[in-house]
């Protein structure tokens, strides 16, 4: 049987790729890019005789629909990770990044109740529940703060309700920020630069506000591994949610601190006061550790943040 993974060339999804493939599984690929040249996705390299690559844009429904059904009879599941990603240029343009992120996720569960796909992985994010106070745990309220987080709530209700209605197994995961080999910093937002951008070398980035925020900053391979725990999973309810994050904590300046201290180099990256994102307390995972047996390895950034610095280091041309 076969896994289409849907954003399978990003962060997240890269990894979720690499895991399903190590294990022996087939995996396509539906991404807008044919492969992994220039990507830096080395760690996909060892397993590409399992992964086949669909350049496939989520928005052109016909195109979409008839590679999909090329695999028609061989699908076991799919999962949906293709967003774009939060930060404070999402809103600059609105209607395309809402409608990659929510037309998007409708135009392939659609796909998926024509051709009978039985199981459908929407991976979410622990922005539905904006800057709530204390334990962020599944049963709270939908509180978005944002357009990227409204996004989000908007895929979760119409995936369960496909659940309901369609039968389809639907499970969700509420990640939250990412970290780790696959993205360089020097590519990535102002706030991601300036925390882990010493590990590439980077230096004197300043940033206007972020420095008095702590977020759950959880490592790639944790973030892919909760995911496949939840793929895994012998049964949840129609369209049930789990948190997937380290479930800790740490201030954005003391990340900086962490980094200088690892490469023994002052990168002099500046945090101004403030919040970066509009996020609370760190997600509660005690459900995804109960139920899926969840345990993510790096929940010591600085341990964390070590093997990102190798992956870096191996990757430096």
């Amino acid at each position: 049987m076969t896994t289409l993974v849907f954003g399978g060339l990003g962060h997240v999804g890269s990894w979720i790729v690499h895991d399903l493939a190590e294990r022996g599984e087939e995996v396509v690929v539906f991404d807008r890019a044919s492969d992994i040249e220039g990507l830096e996705l080395d760690y996909l390299e060892p397993h590409l005789p399992n992964i086949r690559f669909e350049n496939v844009d989520v928005l052109d429904t016909h195109t979409l629909f008839e590679r999909m059904r090329a695999y028609e009879g061989r699908i076991s599941a799919a999962i949906f990770g293709v967003a774009v990603i939060a930060g404070p240029t999402f809103q600059n343009r609105p209607f395309r990044n809402i409608g990659i992120n929510t037309t998007g996720m409708l135009n392939v569960i659609d796909a998926c109740r024509i051709l009978g796909v039985p199981k459908f992985i929407n991976l979410s994010s622990g922005a539905v529940y904006g800057n709530q106070p204390g334990g962020q745990t599944e049963d709270l309220p939908f509180k978005a703060t944002d357009l990227y987080g409204a996004t989000k709530v908007a895929n979760e209700v119409l995936a369960q309700q496909y659940s309901l209605t369609y039968g389809i197994d639907v499970r969700q995961a509420r990640l939250y920020f990412v970290y780790g080999p696959g993205k360089r910093p020097s590519t990535m937002h102002p706030l991601y630069k300036a925390m882990f951008g010493g590990l590439e070398g980077l230096t004197g980035i300043e940033v206007a506000n972020g420095g008095d925020q702590s977020l759950d900053w959880t490592h790639v391979r944790d973030t892919a591994q909760g995911v496949i725990r939840l793929l895994d999973a012998p049964q949840v309810e129609p369209g049930e949610a789990f948190n997937i994050s380290c479930g800790v904590a740490t201030n954005h300046r003391e990340i900086i601190e962490h980094v200088e201290l690892l490469t023994g180099r002052e990168a002099a990256m500046r945090l101004g006061s403030g919040q970066y994102f509009s996020r609370g307390a760190p997600l509660d995972i005690s459900k995804a550790r109960q139920r899926l047996k969840f345990t993510p390895r790096f929940t010591d950034i600085r341990e964390g943040l070590s093997d990102y610095h190798e992956w870096l280091a191996g990757t430096q041309t």
